[in-house]
């Protein structure tokens, strides 16, 4: 009996960490992006990866794209906004007392979103590339260093 409850309880974490590992490993769809063409960026995903590491490598694989797509001002400061699309987009009828980022999307009035961001990312120039990780429970800073490395910054951005 007690080995029937042990296997039990081993199948059980196996299928937990199994389901877990497959939520992280899906990729992450963007929503929507709207660029200033000045300084910032804004970013609408489905989700992102867990952990902060996997969050930062997979704005650095976009990173170009961004570039490319939505240019910024040559020189100045940049700020990428990563924004979690949560339940969705919704209007300021349906949703007034949130606090909520609008965008022009064409005739759809549905095109705001709860403002929400599980990372921000800024560029200045001639500094390393600073990464600001939020959660309901901790804010974590990380910088780019020249060598490419992600270390744990103390600098506020």
């Amino acid at each position: 009996m007690k080995n029937k409850k042990k296997l039990f309880i081993c199948i059980g974490f196996f299928i937990i960490a199994a389901l877990c590992n497959l939520w992280t490993l899906r990729p992450v769809k963007i929503s929507h992006v709207y660029s200033d063409f000045n300084s910032s960026v804004f970013v609408v995903v489905d989700h992102l990866p867990w952990a902060d590491r996997d969050k930062i490598e997979w704005f650095l694989s976009h990173r170009e794209a961004f570039i490319k797509d939505y240019p910024l001002i040559d020189g100045i400061h940049h700020s990428y906004y990563i924004m979690d699309v949560g339940d969705g987009f919704t209007n300021n009828k349906e949703s007034p007392k949130e606090d909520l980022l609008c965008f022009s999307m064409g005739k759809d009035e549905h095109n705001c979103i709860v403002k929400n961001y599980p990372l921000v990312v800024n560029e200045r120039p001639y500094e390393n590339i600073h990464f600001q990780i939020s959660s309901d429970w901790s804010v974590n800073e990380y910088e780019l260093t020249p060598e490419g490395k992600i270390e744990e910054s103390n600098a506020k951005t």
